[in-house]
């Protein structure tokens, strides 16, 4: 991409804001990504002469775009691709007020969470992919197969994803070695004891920083029930579960200890990220690509002042059943687009072994994991990736998806928010009573 471009891509922003989740949640701006070079392309494909073809698609995250990846679009496919970044928050909103208004709409949506996906094709704004992906599958099969199709199964059909994050443990590396506490963790048992030592080696310090804030998600939560083994039907996590009664009776010992802020309640990912950042706060639960962020902080320097560590995939017991949840990003073909056929290629050409390190270099997850994670790129671009990381990567399955996923995120802010705020510390009551309302969603 010429530095012309990337200016564009991250204008108004300072140089790590495109990795920034937290830059980017609430932030809606514009960014148009026009190339005038003249190409050759054929009406489909590009293989012939003509206009180019104007794909306009929506995205939750610029890093999606790795530099260069337009221009090739447009050389390769004769694709014009015009981009358009949008808080994932408010998205499927703006998306559903266009519609309702009949104005134009995209031809394609990059969105932030895989388990949303039936919600935008329940609006009616994302089709079925069946013909994108029968027509992928006949004229790639060797990409097609290498792409995390199980996701694809999860969402129904609606939408293909094709790149995943997930959530690690942050910690102090001096003050995990001045309390005795090691890494990795096999249980979240051991994560508590290990914040207990902490605190007790810092009383004045917080052991884990964490966002509770309504509306900026409840991954932290949705990690644990999953690790815990509280079982899914759909978007819905059974919280009178054994994990989910686990989980809640985790958070709850955590807040009354004084190991969690109270006043988290009112955190998002920029307060949570500065406790830990500013040397405030021992642990936090983040996704793994924010170690860009924190590695561009000047003199907040891995290993010697930070380190990560996977999340445990059991509750108090070793071997207990309990998943790492990968929050998959999805790409939708919008319902009535005039384009379907460009539009599915811009998302196979995404998923390309070429673009996969500069989608790491942007902040962002390489659209084909495990290839990635495994070449001689990833150690360059993410340092931290140790062994622990990447076998808990591979072995990551996708968040639950459903068309009340949307519904069943917000009832769950609420239910974290009561715990971390020490409003309630009953777990029986509080999972009976947030469970009927998960129930009814």
């Amino acid at each position: 991409m010429s530095s012309n471009l990337r200016r564009r891509v991250k204008s108004g922003s300072p140089e790590r804001a495109v990795r920034s989740r937290g830059i980017l949640r609430g932030l809606a701006f514009l960014l148009v990504l026009t190339l005038v070079v003249a190409a050759c392309g054929s009406d489909d494909d590009g293989s012939a002469g003509g206009d180019p073809v104007r794909i306009d698609v929506m995205l939750t995250r610029a890093y999606y775009v790795a530099d260069g990846f337009v221009e090739a679009m447009l050389a390769d496919h004769n694709i014009e691709l015009v981009v358009d970044v949008q808080s994932n928050d408010d998205i499927l909103q703006q998306l559903q007020t266009r519609l309702d208004a009949g104005q134009d709409l995209p031809d394609l949506l990059g969105a932030e969470d895989s388990f949303l996906m039936p919600a935008f094709a329940e609006s009616g704004l994302v089709g079925d992919h069946a013909a994108f992906q029968a027509e992928f599958e006949a004229e790639d099969p060797d990409l097609y197969n290498l792409l995390w199709s199980d996701v694809w199964a999860e969402t129904d059909g609606i939408g293909a994803s094709i790149t995943a994050n997930f959530d690690a443990f942050y910690y102090n590396q001096e003050w995990f070695e001045e309390a005795g506490v090691t890494a990795p963790f096999a249980t979240f048992d051991e994560v508590l004891d290990g914040m207990r030592l902490l605190k007790a080696a810092r009383p004045d310090s917080i052991a884990l920083t964490v966002q509770a804030k309504a509306g900026d998600g409840v991954t932290t939560l949705k990690t644990m029930l999953a690790g815990a083994g509280a079982p899914f039907t759909g978007a819905v996590p059974d919280l009178t579960s054994t994990g989910g009664m686990y989980t809640c009776q985790w958070w709850v010992d955590a807040a009354t200890e004084g190991l969690t802020p109270r006043d988290a309640v009112a955190w998002g990912e920029d307060e949570s990220r500065a406790a830990f950042t500013s040397g405030n706060a021992a642990l936090i639960l983040d996704g793994f690509t924010t170690a860009g962020d924190f590695n561009e902080i000047e003199g907040f320097d891995y290993p010697a002042q930070w380190n990560l560590t996977p999340a445990p995939a059991s509750g108090g017991q070793p071997g207990t059943d309990g998943v790492a949840l990968a929050a998959a990003r999805t790409w939708g073909i919008i319902e009535g687009t005039d384009h379907p056929y460009e539009a599915g290629l811009v998302i196979r050409a995404i998923a390309e072994t070429e673009w996969l390190a500069g989608q790491a270099a942007a902040g962002g997850v390489p659209a084909r994991n495990t290839e990635f994670i495994n070449s001689s790129e990833a150690l360059e671009i993410w340092p931290f990736f140790n062994e622990d990381l990447k076998a808990a990567y591979t072995a990551a399955s996708p968040q639950p998806a459903g068309e009340n996923a949307g519904e069943v995120e917000a009832i769950l802010e609420q239910f974290f928010g009561e715990i971390v705020s020490g409003v309630s510390n009953d777990c029986a009551e509080l999972t009976t009573r947030y469970q009927a309302e998960l129930n009814d969603a």
